[in-house]
């Protein structure tokens, strides 16, 4: 309801710039050279490049080759002077954990950054509490105990909505060549969890936050179960704020989930263990520049690291970044109006430290940045439910471009989708559902107030380990960086 209700707030601005946007779309320079894009085939073999390890988490010796390679890449395809800047962070890495009650293990996934167990791990009795919320535990003394919740996922039917909006000339523009979105197009946003929203400590956080709530009433550790999730799988991970927390704490499948609720609701005793350790180590992020004939900039990113194989978080943004910078830097200097600022940044699973800082750290560099593209999540193939696990189809994910309610970025957009259709691909506001895009972008936005354009996908296995290289639609790749190159050229002239 939230949702919908910024959504209405936005009409009158959308209204108001949609007439102003469609003056400069007609007065949109026109890049006269033609340009040579990489094949699907070339697209895919960079996300394969880069995901040859189990994951890329932020700090880990896996997430510094993924590193070593971007470095290497930008390199190989024409960045002449590319830089690597470390990031301090605490890398937190859980080596073992499992839940087990009455002498059979649940399967389960650590909460990221939570508390440690010893190897003889937590013994307590299950307590269920529904959503987590002060009202639930009112009554309940969960003291000393292991404490069993709910975590659900906001739905936006979108299809519902863009529908309503185009009739009510709300939408920036819907591109959706294929007529694949109808009224029954919807989606659960898995990565808001609207009862631990992660972000806070035990002093700042929201009354409904169901993992704090337990730690003040003296819990010792939190199961916490994905209901909302269309598979039975317990790999997510989240929430990655960075932020160290103190109670140990597990995820657990839907499905796996209800038969662990009718336990805790009988005070049945578990055993819950999460081994690990903490230590001081960084994360790097890496960038260049491909010079224009001005001190003027398009910056355009995507981020390294990933929970797990990643391929389409964000193995999918990083070759679509590469794609762009072989593209341009097949172009002649005299030709580009402006330079490109590549950047393929660290920690998006580390509150995007990785963004934020490279936004603070060069902040007269950012003034220079005329519009930022965000690549993230692009490519990938939609998932439906099917005996409890995803069952792939053969058609992209829908994806949004979170846009800065401006002329130019507005026009921009509009053009691009005009010209290189996207498939399942619709604008929107850049504040629809946050004071900034809900993406990688913004700490860049928060730190700069860039404009921006953060086309982004968001299918539901994206923090979870069945993000792997099946799910990319090769087919799709060349025509998504054509569909990208067509918003980077009003800029370079």
């Amino acid at each position: 309801m939230d949702i919908l209700l910024r959504f209405i707030k936005h009409i009158p601005r959308i209204w108001k710039n949609k007439i102003i946007s469609r003056k400069v779309m007609k007065n949109l320079p026109k890049f006269r050279r033609s340009l040579k894009v990489p094949n699907s085939d070339e697209i895919f073999a960079w996300i394969e490049g880069i995901c040859e390890t189990e994951h890329r988490r932020p700090g880990t010796p896996e997430g510094h080759m993924a590193e070593e390679w971007v470095f290497n890449k930008f390199k190989e395809n024409g960045l002449e002077n590319v830089t690597m800047e470390p990031v301090p962070i605490t890398v937190w890495d859980a080596e073992n954990w499992a839940l087990i009650v009455n002498g059979k293990e649940i399967p389960s996934f650590f909460v990221v950054n939570t508390g440690f167990t010893d190897s003889e791990g937590i013994k307590a009795p299950l307590i269920y509490v529904g959503d987590g919320t002060p009202n639930d535990f009112r009554n309940i003394d969960v003291s000393g105990k292991i404490v069993v919740a709910d975590v659900k996922f906001p739905y936006i039917p979108t299809g519902l909505l863009f529908k309503v909006l185009k009739i009510l000339g709300a939408s920036y523009y819907i591109s959706d060549p294929d007529g694949q979105i109808n009224l029954n197009t919807g989606q659960y946003l898995n990565f808001v969890r609207q009862n631990f929203i992660g972000g806070c400590t035990v002093e700042n956080a929201p009354a409904k936050d169901v993992y704090w709530n337990a730690y003040k009433k003296g819990a010792k550790a939190i199961c916490l179960i994905l209901k909302d999730q269309p598979s039975n799988s317990s790999s997510h991970f989240g929430p990655y704020d960075g932020i160290m927390k103190p109670m140990p704490g597990l995820w657990i499948g839907k499905y796996d989930g209800m038969n662990l609720r009718e336990m805790a609701i009988e005070g049945a005793k578990a055993n819950l263990i999460l081994e690990g350790n903490k230590k001081p180590g960084k994360m790097n992020n890496i960038w260049g520049v491909l010079p224009g004939r001005t001190d003027e900039y398009i910056m355009i990113t995507s981020h390294h690291d990933a929970p797990f194989q990643g391929a389409v978080e964000d193995g999918a943004g990083v070759a679509q970044v590469l794609a762009q910078l072989k593209t341009w830097s097949g172009v002649p200097k005299e030709y580009r109006k402006r330079g490109i600022i590549f950047v393929i940044d660290s920690g998006h699973f580390y509150g995007s430290l990785g963004a934020h800082t490279f936004a603070r750290e060069h902040k007269d560099l950012m003034k220079k940045v005329k519009i930022l593209i965000t690549l993230e999540h692009l490519g990938g193939k939609e998932v439906i439910e099917k005996n409890q696990k995803y069952l792939p189809i053969d058609r992209p994910a829908l994806t949004v471009m979170f846009t800065t309610n401006k002329a130019l970025p507005l026009a921009t957009v509009t053009n691009a989708l005009k010209n290189k259709p996207a498939k399942m691909t619709v604008p929107i506001p850049s504040t629809l559902l946050a004071p900034a895009p809900t993406s990688d972008a913004a700490g860049y936005v928060i730190e700069s107030d860039v404009p921006v354009i953060s086309w982004i996908g968001c299918p539901y296995y994206l923090l979870d380990k069945f993000d792997t290289l099946d799910k990319i639609l090769k087919k799709e790749l060349r025509p998504i960086c054509k569909t990208v190159a067509e918003m980077v050229k009003p800029y370079m002239c």
